[in-house]
């Protein structure tokens, strides 16, 4: 189900950015950076489906292993980071508006994604050098003595969910305190950038920690010898890899939270609606009438504010 759906929502995302978003913006760049992450991993799911229907039996060869965990693993980090990235940028757009980072290019966006993408193939570089000997495809795995390979996993399946985490949270906390104290509350530009922050929030947790949790008890189980406990929680870690392989499926939700003609360009693309047939509309709803910013100099901040996260969208 997590193919097949993943497969549909990310091949229309895709379409949407690629066909009918116009024009892209840096939020834009790292959202198709999503996709593409996606895509790793749902090119992957049915070697995972055969492998789990066959009683955790790998058939395609050490090659084929080591790949297909790279690209999963891949897909977590990039999944996290990316995702972290469309935070900040719309932490950036209400907090720190006329920051040089808020005002990026499409291009600056751009090369700031490939050296992302760089830093994290690096990161996951060790499943390319790991051999599997047995019939098993798994790069979690506990032993005696494990390897600095192994180590290194362990550690940075832990801190790239803490850390990315720690940082949206800031970014939450900070968007709030800016509202409240330039009285933005009523703003849609504003409004929207929260409803974003909260997606991300609800798409990482639910996908990314159970595993994390199982994961972390399955080693303290492991080092405190406890046999029973350890079955129950590596049982319960490989279960909950599928939440892991869910947001694949979620992803294409958060786009709808992220620009609010994401999904009228679906439904259009689909033919079950009128196209789309621009962002004007859209960005006049946030910019303020000219009585307003005749108002005072307060109001024409604002003015300016809501207009840096409209272009977002």
């Amino acid at each position: 189900m997590e193919f097949v759906l993943g497969l549909v929502g990310n091949s229309l995302a895709l379409l949407i950015f690629c066909l009918r978003t116009r024009p892209w913006t840096s939020n834009t760049v790292f959202l198709v950076s999503l996709v593409v992450a996606d895509f790793l991993l749902i090119l992957n799911l049915p070697l995972r489906v055969d492998y789990y229907l066959l009683q955790e039996t790998w058939r395609f060869g050490d090659t084929a292993c080591k790949v297909n965990l790279f690209m999963i693993a891949t897909n977590r980090t990039a999944s996290v980071v990316f995702l972290t990235a469309v935070a900040l940028n719309r932490y950036l757009k209400v907090a720190r508006p006329h920051h040089a980072l808020s005002r990026a290019s499409v291009g600056g966006a751009a090369r700031v994604a490939g050296g992302l993408w760089g830093a994290l193939l690096l990161l996951n570089g060790h499943l390319l050098l790991t051999t599997h000997s047995s019939r098993s495809c798994l790069s979690y795995w506990l032993g005696t003595r494990p390897s600095a390979s192994l180590r290194w996993h362990q550690a940075l399946f832990v801190v790239e969910f803490f850390l990315p985490l720690a940082l949206i949270l800031f970014a939450i906390v900070s968007i709030t305190l800016t509202i409240r104290r330039r009285g933005l509350d009523g703003q849609a530009g504003p409004r929207r950038a929260m409803r974003v922050l909260a997606a991300v929030v609800g798409v990482y947790t639910v996908c990314f920690l159970p595993s994390v949790v199982f994961g972390v008890a399955s080693i303290v189980a492991f080092r405190l010898r406890a046999c029973r406990a350890l079955d129950l929680c590596s049982q319960l870690f490989h279960g909950s890899l599928a939440f892991t392989y869910l947001n694949s499926v979620l992803d294409p939700v958060l786009y709808c939270f992220s620009s609010p003609s994401f999904l009228r360009q679906g439904w259009a693309l689909l033919g079950l609606a009128q196209g789309w047939q621009g962002s004007d509309s859209d960005k006049s709803t946030y910019w303020p009438s000219a009585g307003r910013r005749a108002c005072s100099r307060k109001a024409a901040a604002t003015g300016r504010l809501q207009a840096e996260v409209s272009e977002e969208d």
